[in-house]
């Protein structure tokens, strides 16, 4: 009995929690399908998001953008460089560790994930909500 009360916490630890993700653009060179979380969205807690999705066309990507908003207030924006090349049909993966300070106040937090290339265009985005 122990042993499995075991595997059943470590599974549940190591678990990836599912979350719903928007595209917030039109006609998007990448389509993202799905999202997990790490851990549930805490204060002082990092906190891995994973993006999943599919190339519609050839992009190439070197820059993410990150736009946060507490409440519907814009709220954090970073640049995060990236080199990778998807091709029609490539399965893409998009992975991001931010951490929330504990004296982030309480509320709605939505990110968007702006992908760009290295002329500064948007070619994908996505969008997800949490509260913390």
């Amino acid at each position: 009995m122990k042993y499995n009360l075991i595997i059943l916490l470590v599974a549940t630890t190591l678990a990836a929690i599912p979350t719903k993700v928007t595209n917030c653009m039109a006609d998007p060179k990448v389509v993202f399908t799905s999202a997990t979380f790490s851990v549930q969205p805490a204060k002082g807690v990092d906190e891995t998001i994973t993006l999943y999705g599919s190339a519609n066309q050839h992009a190439e990507l070197s820059n993410v953008l990150l736009k946060a908003k507490w409440n519907g207030v814009e709220s954090f924006e970073d640049n995060y460089p990236e080199d990778e090349v998807y091709d029609k049909g490539d399965p893409v993966t998009y992975s991001h560790t931010q951490n929330f300070p504990t004296y982030t106040p309480s509320g709605k937090i939505v990110c968007q994930f702006w992908f760009q290339n290295a002329k500064g265009a948007n070619f994908a985005c996505a969008e997800i909500s949490f509260l913390v």
